[in-house]
């Protein structure tokens, strides 16, 4: 891996105020989450400070993410709704996707994470996977490394987009790779630690092409793959790739969705999803 590169990447990142100036809201929510005792009441009157912010996670509960029969209206509806594992993950990746919608690329990376993390959990929901939170929370932020690219290497990734719909090409992280010397999945495992997030979402966000390669959580980065390609597949795909890649098939192997299993899950993306678009 070139780290002189790396390197250059993350300070250019952070000289546009990438990860370090969270708005103190989310550093509030996030230090309130570390502690065992926190009431989900307590979590939406810190919430409730930031209009803004309160505003951004009330769309988010009623965006379709979440079905429910009926609209959620309060900040505390919306926390209850959403759950603190994933609030997290939220907390997280809204700041950082919001002060960067205007780079182009960004809007299409949020709209494909936030269709992943729909297809993590309703994959995680349909094979009885032991904690669908967290693999919602992996599939949102598992391509948070695309927006450090697009902010701070934006002719690298512009010219990736350009070639996005080419069958003969390799998929976005090993082009990454194989020009930079790491890729957006290695950033975000970076940004990961960086919020001291559990190792096993670490894992999930580093080696979600790879899944093999995981050594804590397996099966939740092989289902954080699925949910991507998933994902892909219904059309919310990466802006400088748009495929499915060819081990999708060994990961729902892995995973032991078979022929009868899958089409059910992929009808109950497509269902969520599109009420996200609504």
């Amino acid at each position: 891996m070139k780290m002189d590169d790396f390197n250059e990447i993350l300070e250019n990142f952070e000289k546009e105020n990438g990860f370090s100036t969270m708005p103190e809201v989310v550093s509030d929510v996030l230090y309130s989450l570390e502690s065992d005792r926190t009431a989900l009441n307590d979590v939406a009157k810190i919430i409730k400070k930031d209009p803004g912010f309160a505003a951004n996670i009330l769309k988010y509960a009623n965006s379709g993410a979440y079905l429910l029969s009926r609209a959620v209206f309060t900040v505390e509806q919306a926390v209850r709704t959403i759950g603190l594992g994933p609030l997290k993950g939220l907390c997280l990746a809204l700041p950082v996707f919001t002060k960067f919608r205007h780079v182009p690329g960004v809007g299409e990376i949020w709209d494909h994470c936030r269709a992943t993390a729909v297809c993590c959990q309703t994959v995680a929901r349909a094979i009885n996977f032991s904690e669908p939170d967290i693999a919602e929370t992996s599939g949102l932020l598992h391509d948070i490394g695309k927006v450090v690219l697009a902010v701070s290497a934006a002719n690298f990734f512009q010219s990736q987009i350009q070639v996005a719909d080419s069958p003969d090409r390799d998929p976005d992280w090993r082009q990454e790779k194989k020009v930079l010397g790491f890729n957006h999945c290695f950033i975000g495992a970076w940004f990961a630690r960086k919020f001291r997030l559990p190792s096993i979402l670490v894992d999930g966000i580093l080696w979600h092409h790879e899944f093999e390669k995981s050594s804590y959580g397996r099966d939740l980065t092989c289902l954080t793959f699925i949910g991507d390609q998933l994902a892909a597949a219904i059309g919310r795909a990466h802006p400088d790739f748009v495929f499915v890649e060819p081990e999708f098939e060994r990961a729902l192997s892995h995973m032991k969705i078979d022929n009868h299993l899958l089409p059910g899950i992929l009808q109950d993306c497509i269902t969520r999803i599109d009420m996200i678009a609504a």
